[in-house]
């Protein structure tokens, strides 16, 4: 539902939602959306890694979108903090299998589903995966040990912050970063790429005239560094403000204002 507010707008939908069946991709973007449908059907194990805000949750979300359902099934997991024996449940559930008690018998019966399925690809995606513990991050490379197959039957592609790349540095992790074939990351926009982001959310909304100055698009960035969370927070604050003081068109103040609304303020320092 669109804010009333923002109705002089003309919008036919709700400004900078990050909707995922229509995202900006800039050319890096594009570049990655190629990369992991690739690696999709080579199947095996990869890593998306961004600074908080960059995207990664939307991406994935995009990438599952474009594929057949009759080819591929998703198992979306959005927080990896799970126990092991938590993490198999909901595997089971999303492959309809009854959970059990046994950790043991649920990676049987796990990996006795995937096989059955077969050619039908099983994506696991593994978000937040920063938050992972060693212990589940090693049963899900249990779960994905075939040996007796020759090829991968699963595909893996874990999803978090930088810091998991750390995590996957340590000694104990390293069977499982073998195991990855694709390192990939999403970068904050560049300045240019951040205006045509802001073009393509107005224009996503329905806006089929100017909705903002020139010179506040290009305050925009130093605002946020390229962010795209940081920049629909600060775009839907300057839509409001502009529109509470009926102005057709985001001006430079207007943007100056939403700033100091939605950036971390400077504390005063007493002398």
């Amino acid at each position: 539902m669109i804010n009333h507010k923002l109705d002089m707008f003309g919008f036919s939908a709700v400004p900078f939602a990050n909707r995922a069946e229509n995202p900006f991709l800039d050319a890096s973007r594009e570049r990655l959306v190629k990369t992991i449908a690739h690696f999709i059907n080579y199947r095996g194990f990869a890593v998306l890694t961004g600074a908080p805000g960059t995207g990664k949750t939307m991406f994935l979300n995009y990438i599952s979108q474009q594929l057949q359902p009759n080819e591929h099934k998703i198992i979306y997991i959005p927080f990896a903090m799970l126990k092991p024996a938590d993490m198999l449940k909901y595997i089971c559930i999303k492959l309809n299998i009854e959970p059990v008690v046994s950790t043991t018998k649920m990676l049987g019966k796990i990996q006795d589903c995937i096989a059955e399925i077969q050619p039908t690809n099983p994506i696991l995606i593994l978000d937040e995966v920063q938050k992972i513990s060693h212990q589940t991050l090693e049963t899900i490379r249990l779960m994905t040990n075939f040996n007796f197959e020759d090829k991968n039957l699963f595909s893996v592609i874990m999803a978090g912050n930088d810091e998991f790349l750390q995590q996957l540095k340590l000694r104990i992790n390293e069977p499982i970063r073998q195991r990855i074939t694709i390192f990939s990351r999403l970068t904050a926009l560049s300045r240019a790429d951040t205006a045509k982001y802001i073009d393509h959310h107005l224009k996503t909304a329905g806006a089929h005239q100017q909705i903002i100055d020139s010179q506040a698009t290009t305050l925009v960035y130093d605002f946020t560094s390229g962010i795209p969370r940081l920049i629909n927070s600060l775009m839907f604050a300057a839509l409001n403000i502009a529109a509470e003081a009926n102005s057709p068109i985001i001006e430079l103040e207007h943007l100056n204002h939403a700033g100091e609304l939605t950036t971390i303020p400077q504390m005063e320092v007493f002398q």
